[in-house]
């Protein structure tokens, strides 16, 4: 049976479509999950809650070293990129649990722990991430072009790895897309359209298109989508990758 791998961060997870930020339910019916049942395909969504792009890519490096794939075709890998005003930093002498917090989780990428995520919304909880984030926070408002030029060199880090083993893949967008400085340009061109949809453009990450079309979801906490959303999305996903297999 063909498989769909699904790395993201918590909109790619479903988080809060039933009000609880992780659940099977949630991620059998995220866009991902809806995507891998009309392809008739096993969905494994190694997606994080709190994720950045740098955990997003290497969760995939990690899930592929660790698990043999006999056909290049019985795979398929659905990544939904999120912000790029996310930081993280590697902990040396110490863990953050990030399990815990993805309980539904289909595989978890257990060097996750050894990062801290680091979101612009979030104070933390311990005593010291209340006391580091803030200057992380203002390293991120002061640094926006340089981490969108981390999250091009992932977007071809995984496209090339993912190509050099014949893996197909379809990539999309959750939350933004990039600024128009020129420093961008040289990555954007390299970057496979084919196999990305809606790579730049405005306004129609999963997140926020369907938030400016007055979609909202009474069961979140946080800024989660409902069920529908989430069906609308996979049509549109489904439709994209169908097209240009045919082309």
């Amino acid at each position: 049976m063909k498989k769909v791998l699904i790395a993201g961060c918590s909109h790619a997870a479903g988080s809060e479509i039933d009000g609880f930020e992780d659940s099977v339910y949630n991620r059998k019916k995220s866009f991902g999950g809806v995507f891998a049942d009309h392809m008739c395909a096993e969905s494994i969504n190694i997606s994080l809650v709190g994720a950045t792009n740098p955990m997003i890519a290497r969760s995939i490096l990690e899930w592929f070293k660790l698990n043999d794939v006999d056909n290049s075709r019985d795979i398929l890998v659905l990544i939904a990129w999120t912000e790029t005003s996310r930081l993280e930093i590697p902990l040396v002498d110490r863990m953050h649990d990030y399990e815990s917090s993805n309980t539904a989780v289909d595989w978890f990428s257990s060097s996750s722990n050894h990062f801290l995520q680091i979101n612009q919304g979030w104070t933390g909880q311990t005593e010291e991430e209340r006391r580091t984030l803030p200057f992380y926070h203002r390293f991120i408002a002061e640094n926006l072009l340089y981490l969108e030029i981390v999250t091009l060199n992932l977007i071809l880090q995984i496209q090339y790895f993912l190509k050099s083993k014949d893996i197909d893949f379809i990539m999309c967008n959750t939350m933004d897309t990039f600024s128009k400085n020129p420093c961008l340009n040289l990555y954007k061109e390299l970057v496979d359209k084919s196999k990305y949809f809606n790579f730049d453009k405005d306004d129609e990450g999963f997140y926020w298109k369907y938030r400016n079309l007055g979609y909202k979801n009474d069961k979140a906490k946080y800024w989660h989508h409902g069920e529908e959303p989430h069906n609308l999305y996979a049509a549109l996903l489904i439709d994209f990758y169908r097209f240009h297999l045919k082309s």
